[in-house]
């Protein structure tokens, strides 16, 4: 018997399975994308620039505990798996000056830069810190969390649920009295959860070929989070991160485009994105280059990131399932009502992987708490 089910393998769905495993726990995974499925649309975790660069205002906050957490994890990860994750220059840029982030004695080196007429920013910023942090090659951490994974026996089982109440008792996995659900944008449209706070924030990146580009350049001060993202009075909207590994690529970006569903990448934006990088880093288009025209273009991507008014929510909640057929919701295999639990942890929009490790501790906090408090008889 398992002690809970992991819905989801996205970046939260494997970081909390690694998690509740370290701890001893018997889990399996379910879900309808799996982390060899680099080209699917259906989860944004194969998609992501992934970089840690925390969005939090604050350093008092859950969410900056759970950035914390993950950039020192981070620190072990790139000395163990330099192909994975790398630490790297950081230059973020500012139309207007800001204090100093609260992050300043988390990352390396954090300094205040300023533009001069002599000595301008990328881009024409006037504003800026410079610090050093650390990038993640995406695609292949997922595959090494679902390797370390299933060399521990934990199961991966591919199945599409249209309720939540399905996951109390697959035929793969007999009846569970835990779940954990990390389906991320599934949620809006998954029956017992239905959360209409979720919405998908499209973002458009070009993946391209610049081995001489080693520093991670945003220019993330004018994005509107509200909207779609969009230049204005000249600002930049763009970023720059390399990818670990000996390939030399690097993500260029990006879009916000709140709502929009379409995972067809645009031509006019992507035109938009390599000017507006190349503007931030003429080494996009290697020693010779002459314009943004001449940087290498791999490949065009586009994902959607699984955003939540009010940011992640993390919760337990008890529920019953089992009994009658109850309106739209596939019946229960389950003869007999039950109580049984779930885990919420979803909805981080563009932050699902610097803050995973710290949300996935957090998560089994929750899972390890509730376990203790339901009698060991009551769950055979």
């Amino acid at each position: 018997m398992y002690d809970a089910l992991v819905l989801g393998a996205g970046v939260y769905g494997l970081s909390i399975a690694t998690e509740l495993t370290n701890r001893g726990l018997k889990v399996a995974i379910v879900a309808r994308d799996l982390p060899e499925d680099d080209f699917s649309v259906g989860f944004a975790s194969p998609w992501a620039g992934c970089n840690w660069c925390t969005f939090e205002e604050r350093g008092d906050t859950p969410a900056a505990e759970w950035d914390a957490i993950t950039f020192k994890y981070l620190g072990r990860l790139a000395e163990e798996h330099p192909n994975l994750c790398k630490r790297i220059p950081f230059v973020d840029l500012w139309p207007q000056k800001k204090p100093t982030p609260w992050f300043k004695g988390l990352v390396f080196n954090l300094e205040d830069i300023e533009g001069t007429p002599d000595k301008p920013l990328p881009g024409g910023y006037k504003h800026g810190a410079s610090y050093e942090s650390y990038i993640l090659h995406a695609p292949n951490y997922m595959k090494h969390l679902a390797a370390g994974l299933r060399a521990r026996g934990v199961p991966f089982i591919r199945r599409r649920l249209a309720s939540l109440d399905e996951a109390y008792d697959l035929p793969e996995t007999g009846s569970v009295d835990l779940v954990v659900n990390a389906l991320a944008l599934g949620n809006k449209s998954l029956l017992g959860v239905l959360d209409d706070k979720m919405y998908p924030a499209q973002g458009q990146t070009v993946l391209v070929k610049a081995p001489l580009v080693n520093t991670c350049t945003m220019s993330t001060g004018a994005l509107d989070k509200t909207g779609p993202a969009t230049m204005s009075d000249g600002e930049l909207i763009a970023y720059i991160i390399p990818r670990p590994g000996p390939e030399g690529h690097v993500v260029c970006g990006g879009t916000y485009n709140k709502n929009n569903y379409s995972t067809l990448p645009s031509p006019t934006e992507a035109e938009r994105i390599l000017k507006d990088c190349y503007a931030l880093d003429p080494l996009l288009a290697g020693p010779d280059g002459k314009s943004w025209r001449d940087i290498e273009v791999v490949a065009h991507n586009v994902g959607l990131r699984p955003s939540r008014e009010g940011g992640v929510r993390l919760e337990l909640e008890a529920r019953e399932v089992g009994g009658p057929a109850n309106g739209l919701v596939p019946k229960s295999r389950a003869t007999k009502r039950r109580p049984v639990a779930v885990v919420h942890a979803y909805g981080p929009g563009g932050t699902g992987y610097q803050s995973s490790v710290g949300l996935a501790q957090k998560a089994a906090d929750l899972v390890v708490g509730h376990l203790r408090s339901v009698p060991a008889a009551s769950r055979l």
